[in-house]
Formats: C-alpha cells, sequence, structure tokens
C-alpha cells in the first residue's frame, strides 16, 4: 500500500492509458550507456534504470534523467517523473559516471547504518566517497567520465568527503522491454 499525492494522479492516469515504450532508437541508446543496477540489498530492483540526457519532444533538456523501464505507475513522489513518450532524443550525459563505477556502488557493502562507500578519484587525484548507489557525479571541474574507482587504501574510520545524487533528476518512465525483443542489461 502506498500513499498518492493527489497532485500525481493525472500522471498516473495518463501511465494507464496506454502503453509507455521506448522507440529502438531509445532502446539502443540505453543498452549503449548501460543500466545501473540495483543494490546488492535488492533495493530499486523494481526499475531498470539508465542515467542519461535527455531531450523531449517540447525542446526541453535534461542533463541529469533517468530512463526507468518498470511495471508500476510513477507514484512515488520523492522522484520527479515524466512520461517516457515525451523523449525526442536519449543521449549520454556529461554527469553520468562509468558503468563500471555505477556497478561497484550498486554492489558497495554497507559497512555502517546508512553508509555504503564506493571509493573514487576524479581526474585531478581528488578522492570521493559515494554512498549507496549513484548514477551521476556533478562537480565543477570534473569529468564524470573520468571518474574510476580508486585502489589507494583507505581509512573506513576517515572517509573522503561523501557525495551524494543531485536531487534535480528527472525519471523518464516506460513500461518494461518486452523479453527477446530487446535485452536491456
Amino acid at each position: 500500500m502506498n500513499f498518492v499525492p493527489r497532485d500525481r494522479l493525472p500522471l498516473i492516469q495518463d501511465w494507464n492509458r496506454q502503453p509507455i515504450s521506448l522507440r529502438s532508437e531509445h532502446v539502443s541508446e540505453i543498452r549503449r550507456i548501460g543500466r545501473t543496477p540495483p543494490d546488492l540489498y535488492g533495493n530499486g530492483s523494481q526499475y531498470h534504470e539508465t542515467p542519461c540526457a535527455v531531450t523531449t519532444d517540447q525542446g526541453e533538456r535534461f542533463e541529469l534523467a533517468i530512463v526507468s523501464l518498470q511495471r508500476h505507475p510513477p507514484f512515488e513522489d520523492w522522484r520527479t517523473c515524466r512520461l517516457a513518450t515525451d523523449i525526442a532524443r536519449i543521449g549520454p550525459s556529461p554527469y553520468t559516471l562509468p558503468l563500471a563505477v555505477r556497478v561497484a556502488s550498486s554492489q558497495a557493502d554497507e559497512i555502517r547504518m546508512g553508509l555504503a562507500p564506493t571509493l573514487v578519484e576524479a581526474p585531478d587525484g581528488v578522492l570521493l566517497t559515494l554512498n549507496w548507489t549513484q548514477s551521476f557525479l556533478v562537480r565543477e571541474g570534473c569529468p564524470s567520465s573520468e571518474v574510476v574507482l580508486s585502489n589507494k587504501p583507505v581509512n573506513l574510520k576517515k572517509l573522503p568527503p561523501v557525495y551524494s545524487q543531485p536531487k534535480e533528476v528527472v525519471y523518464f518512465v516506460a513500461d518494461p522491454i518486452p523479453e527477446g525483443r530487446f535485452a536491456v542489461s
């Protein structure tokens, strides 16, 4: 059971009117970018989420977008959602972390309440701690595509600054892709 805010009802009604499918070129692009997996505890397993940049049919550009393939309507009020039928183009976001970093952050073990760290290194050598599953990194002068997993020794009692995913992410929701038609991993 979930509470659905009244202002979310029009979006849910639009979701229920018809199937919300991605065009084949959009599927190709999210496959190329790669899905951020759910965490090792299964949180987020109800979604297949791919971080990207989206341009809508109305010409709006979202650099912090996630295409979310899901079986349920977008009732979660903590997510800013739009229907994937609004998408004109999908491309890489300058803020998307490399797939290897996203996968590692999704597999990070919780070492204490609320902290599942992944240590990464920015191109300028600065160490950062990603907390839980992360798809984006927005940091001045830091090309996210060049962030790498750190192999430097770390003191878990004195971690580098913790970075959390930005709150301005817009989720473009669609129905899951039928098996056999396009495999999204």
